[in-house]
């Protein structure tokens, strides 16, 4: 069987260029009408940004690098809870005691969406820094930051799984 009689539908309806460049319209239209349209849905929930402006993050990036490098040797670390919702946070200094008289906020959010995001004030309770706001039932993003007399003195971002009605 000779590849021109395998292109034929029947003799009175051959295989010609017209249909095959209907083929090829077809084909790649399809391609980019799924694309587009998950262009358009995954856009539309997160936008990909994490800095308004690049160019202007890139210029403070050093100070970025240096401020991690002294929370670093610091030796402060996070203990982060949610349970029901509630955020409670803890920070450590190197020997183990929580770190008070604080300004310590949260912004949470979900990590594929900027819908749900949110500053969250933790005020001071007596082991630790407590949020007023409860977050629903889902996954979070929690960027911690916390500072003293005004100036940023510890910063983490850790991801927490809230449980409706129980800690997690």
């Amino acid at each position: 069987m000779a590849a021109r009689d395998f292109l034929r539908i029947d003799d009175d309806h051959p295989f010609t260029g017209w249909h095959m460049l209907a083929v090829v319209f077809t084909f790649f239209g399809v391609i980019i009408a799924v694309n587009g349209l998950m262009a358009a849905a995954a856009t539309g929930t997160f936008p990909g940004l994490i800095v308004k402006n690049s160019y202007v993050a890139s210029q403070n990036y050093n100070d970025v690098l240096a401020r991690a490098r002294a929370q670093s040797e610091a030796g402060w670390s996070l203990e982060l809870a949610a349970p029901g919702g509630l955020i409670a946070v803890r920070i450590l200094d190197d020997f183990g005691a929580v770190r008070r008289d604080l300004e310590v906020t949260a912004f949470a959010g979900r990590p594929s969406s900027t819908r749900y995001d949110r500053l969250i004030e933790l005020a001071e309770a007596a082991d630790s820094y407590r949020a007023a706001d409860i977050l629903p039932a889902g996954q979070w993003q929690v960027d911690v930051e916390a500072r003293f007399r005004g100036e940023l003195v510890f910063r983490e971002v850790r991801r927490v799984s809230v449980r409706s009605g129980g800690p997690n």
